[in-house]
């Protein structure tokens, strides 16, 4: 089973990507607001993936991602933002920092995510 750590500093949103994510069959392991956070919960819940958004306080996800994957190279990161109209540049700059794929959290739905499990 894949175990995801999701990354978003609105909790609302956490809650509702956390309903979808287990619906698609995969184990939420944890929950973080920030890079820092999750810099911790990568070290002690060992993730396989992180759903992380490109926007956060402090170190955006797109610092974040290589800082995570320092903490645990097999870890795969999935980059996610509310401004799609931003999309390529973010899909680039996912590519750059070692992130998987970018995706626009308005095409978050269960086929998206089913493909995320490994």
């Amino acid at each position: 089973m894949t175990r995801v750590l999701i990354v978003d500093d609105q909790p609302s949103f956490r809650r509702h990507l956390r309903q979808l994510l287990t619906c698609a069959g995969l184990i939420v392991v944890g929950e973080a607001g920030d890079i820092p956070e999750a810099e911790a919960q990568v070290q002690t819940l060992q993730p396989d993936l992180a759903v992380v958004d490109v926007r956060l306080p402090g170190a955006n996800g797109i610092e974040g991602t290589p800082r995570l994957k320092a903490l645990a190279p097999n870890l795969r990161v999935i980059l996610i933002s509310a401004y799609h109209d931003r999309a390529k540049v973010f899909r680039t700059a996912a590519e750059e920092v070692g992130a998987e794929a970018f995706v626009p959290k308005d095409d978050l739905d269960l086929d998206v995510v089913q493909t995320w499990i490994v």
